[in-house]
């Protein structure tokens, strides 16, 4: 199991320091080791609804993770499995201190994404909740959830749908998220929108853009005709729809955001 680009730039997305990090639809835990390995949060939890995804997670947290080896459940102790590093990507380097782990806990959550135990956490206590991997709407969803179980507290959100970005960002901005960032990722010729967005919304935080705001800002020449490609994927995708299925304001809306991009792009050229 290699480490994605899109988990490697989730990860990279990650500055700070946070008391709870929720690594959300964590599949086999790579993000997760990966800011355990880095101490980016006191407390990094692992929470998907699969179990034996989840058993088997546990049983590696245990033996790259220990936090105490002496109080380890007998059953899933580090020694239990010499495979189980078999399939890690190297670059988890794993071969590490073995007090590391003691500088930041971790737990894993067999459960829905939608039930997250916030309330045993502190109010004061800085959280980060990142969902990717699932389609638009089941993260939408998701999030909606989250906001209406714990209305009164500050989150952070990464989230990384795999599809519906249009959907996503205006049920964000509907929700009362604000942007903090974003960037657009191709990884075997799939694209990806990825979102930083929080519970402080406009005028004190930063619109989410229905298109895409950020990530067109800080295009250079190498990574500008990715952008446009994208764009135009996406227009072609709108397009190719039924007619009675047709959207023609985010045809429009898209088209615009192209448009302005390749302006902005000549002015360059000329200057």
């Amino acid at each position: 199991m290699k480490i994605s680009q899109r988990l490697q730039q989730i990860n990279s997305m990650i500055s700070g320091h946070y008391d709870h990090i929720w690594d959300c639809c964590c599949d086999h835990g790579l993000l997760g080791m990966l800011l355990l390995e880095r101490s980016a949060a006191r407390h990094v939890h692992f929470v998907d609804c699969v179990p034996s995804l989840m058993q088997a997670l546990e049983l590696r947290l245990q033996r790259f993770f220990p936090a105490d080896i002496s109080g380890l459940n007998p059953n899933l102790a580090p020694h239990s499995d010499p495979d189980l590093n078999s399939d890690i990507d190297p670059r988890l380097n794993l071969d590490m201190d073995p007090n590391l782990s003691r500088h930041t806990q971790w737990q894993v959550h067999c459960l829905d994404v939608a039930a997250l135990p916030l309330a045993q956490t502190s109010d004061k206590d800085k959280q980060l909740i990142i969902i990717a991997g699932v389609g638009g709407e089941l993260l939408v969803d998701l999030v909606r959830a989250i906001l209406a179980l714990h209305p009164q507290r500050y989150l952070e959100f990464i989230l990384c749908p795999v599809h519906h970005n249009y959907y996503v960002r205006q049920s964000l901005t509907a929700l009362g998220l604000g942007l903090k960032s974003e960037h657009l990722l191709e990884e075997n010729q799939r694209f990806y929108e990825i979102l930083h967005v929080s519970t402080i919304a406009a005028p004190n935080g930063r619109p989410i853009s229905a298109t895409g705001s950020l990530m067109w800002q800080m295009l250079d020449e190498a990574s500008l005709p990715r952008a446009q490609r994208y764009l135009s994927q996406v227009i072609g995708h709108y397009q190719r729809m039924p007619t009675h299925k047709q959207t023609p304001e985010i045809i429009d809306a898209y088209q615009q955001q192209l448009a302005q991009l390749l302006s902005e792009h000549s002015e360059f050229e000329c200057s």
